[in-house]
């Protein structure tokens, strides 16, 4: 495969990603506006009606309103920065003392001062800047787009007023019932004040990058792994650890580890008959096998359900105490949790999945070893992080990325194992032995397995066009995600004797330690052009989640077990 896609391809997206990159260097304010035109020409999958000025992009609309805190509509000016020092030295002090916002659908540490109108953003690489800037793209114009023709129906405010309470609105402008449903709730509470907002005026937003040194990324990373050491010192010292490095998410591997939801099953399911009947007759229907599914993936994806109960909390707090399970929150800059599971306690553990075997309990309860496991970062902050926790620890013994994909050529729901990731971000094409694809023991009931897949890891969600896609699936890379290619480019570094190249070929068939990936399809961009704007993954997904998990552990203490003492 040609490590340098056509220019056919990527002139649009090429264009659009200098023009915002480099306006961005400027240091000062500059307006979205002036950054739309080379978006909207570039005909992203998640926006491609956004040139069509009469009709609003619900999709787009959607995935973008989730990614952005609920104050983005109260927002004048959008500011980012690595840390508090970047922000004090452009004249924000105190950052850290506005009121601190989430997104519904983003990890991302933001603070936002309503007096002022302006959102903070802290920020860990590149990825960020391509992610929030697109994402404000899109935001921006069909929020303007829908202002336009909102007032060109409606003259009168009190008419618009009175249609919202009449549910007439999304019949006058265009929108499918499910779209208007969906929209709504990515509205959240207050739903009608921002529709009022959009009725009103127009937004304008100001973007303003503080600072773009590859220095100050790195320092960020450093501050969240001294905050990582800080927390577990002096009962842990990782830098003598060897640790079993997992990027995935805070909820599967606790899950299986502890058990918590498998010992309060009647608990569980008691809280879904009173309180939703829908996912209580789901699990009657995985009762009599009506759905393919197993009951410990459904017990597991409800529990949280259940910890909405304070009581509960403190429960799911003990046992985790009492297995040495350690929680530490992100820190101040990086929204990334950490957990550290100590191996050999699993053998402690009553309640652990009964999938999940153990042949030598001797050898599992003396390992020294830890699962090391991460919410999974956004594009090349994996670079960072990993580079920093291999500089930091004794020996890294296994590197396991699990993590969601859009993908060309299945659906919904599927294990897609890759032999090959090409990384946009260096040009590389990485050549690995991918574990997964030897070792996978379970079986996958609600869809495929599919083994030695190629794989693309891409600069951003919004900068992939369909003639991209095109050329990804005539070269078979029919795996679309943002983290892998970062973290094969740290883990070349710990391969060589010299940083990264680009533009090549890389061979990674001999790394130093265990190695295995594993994606699941969580939207299918090429066959359905259905993203997760107007879909959600929901049931459909779970098993794959869990069954990945549960492969990582499996694997982890598979070695352990093969350790000669």
């Amino acid at each position: 495969m040609s490590s340098v896609l056509p220019s056919a391809s990527l002139s649009s997206l090429e264009n659009h990603i200098h023009s915002y990159r480099s306006a961005l260097k400027s240091t000062m304010e500059i307006t979205i506006n002036s950054l739309t035109a080379s978006h909207l020409k570039m005909r992203s999958v998640l926006h491609p009606n956004g040139y069509k000025s009469k009709e609003i992009d619900m999709a787009a609309l959607i995935y973008s309103l989730n990614r952005l805190p609920s104050s983005i509509y109260k927002t004048d000016k959008i500011i980012l920065g690595q840390n508090p020092q970047v922000f004090e030295s452009a004249g924000f002090t105190n950052v850290h003392s506005w009121r601190q916002v989430k997104s519904t659908s983003r990890r991302r540490v933001a603070h936002f001062n309503s007096k002022d109108k302006i959102l903070a953003y802290f920020i860990a690489s590149i990825s960020d800047i391509d992610d929030i800037a697109n994402t404000l793209i899109a935001f921006q114009s069909e929020w303007n787009k829908f202002h336009y023709l909102i007032r060109q129906k409606y003259t009168l405010n009190s008419q618009f007023k009175k249609d919202l309470v009449d549910n007439k609105v999304f019949k006058i402008i265009k929108v499918s019932e499910s779209d208007w449903r969906t929209f709504i709730l990515s509205l959240g509470k207050n739903y009608h004040q921002k529709l009022q907002s959009i009725y009103k005026q127009p937004l304008n937003l100001k973007i303003q990058l503080l600072s773009s040194s590859w220095l100050n990324y790195t320092k960020t990373t450093q501050r969240w792994w001294k905050n990582i050491a800080k927390s577990v010192s002096p009962a842990i010292h990782l830098s003598h650890k060897n640790i079993y490095f997992v990027s995935s998410n805070t909820h599967s591997l606790l899950n299986i580890f502890t058990g918590f939801p498998l010992a309060h099953q009647f608990e569980i399911i008691t809280y879904l008959k009173t309180n939703y009947p829908d996912l209580y007759k789901t699990w009657q229907q995985i009762k009599s096998k009506e759905i393919s599914l197993s009951p410990n993936e459904f017990l597991y994806f409800v529990s949280q359900k259940l910890l909405k109960d304070p009581n509960y909390q403190q429960e799911f707090k003990a046992i985790q105490k009492k297995l040495g399970v350690i929680n530490i929150e992100n820190s101040d800059y990086l929204d990334i949790t950490t957990q550290i599971f100590p191996i050999k306690n699993l053998v402690k553990s009553k309640y652990i999945d009964s999938r999940i075997k153990i042949t030598d309990y001797n050898k599992i309860s003396q390992s020294d070893a830890l699962i090391f496991n991460i919410d999974y970062p956004l594009g090349f902050s994996a670079y960072n992080i990993f580079t920093e926790v291999m500089e930091n620890v004794s020996q890294v013994k296994g590197l396991y990325i699990l993590g969601k994909a859009a993908a060309l050529n299945t659906e919904i729901g599927d294990i897609l194992i890759p032999r090959l990731v090409f990384d946009q971000h260096s040009q590389n094409s990485y050549l690995f032995q991918n574990c997964f694809n030897s070792f996978f023991p379970f079986v996958n009931n609600q869809g495929s397995i599919l083994t030695n897949q190629k794989a693309v890891s891409v600069i951003g969600t919004f900068l992939e066009n369909k003639a991209l896609l095109n050329y990804f699936l005539k070269n078979n890379l029919t795996v679309i995600e943002m983290e892998s290619g970062p973290y094969l480019t740290a883990v070349t570094e710990s391969s060589y004797d010299q940083q990264a190249p680009k533009n090549t070929i890389v061979d990674l068939n001999n790394v130093p330690f265990d190695l295995g990936i594993i994606n699941y399809a969580s939207d299918t961009p090429y066959s359905t052009l259905q993203n997760l704007g107007t879909s959600q993954m929901g049931i459909n997904g779970i098993e794959a989640v869990t069954l990945s998990s549960l492969a990582i552990l499996q694997r982890i203490i598979n070695l352990e077990e093969s350790i000669e003492k």
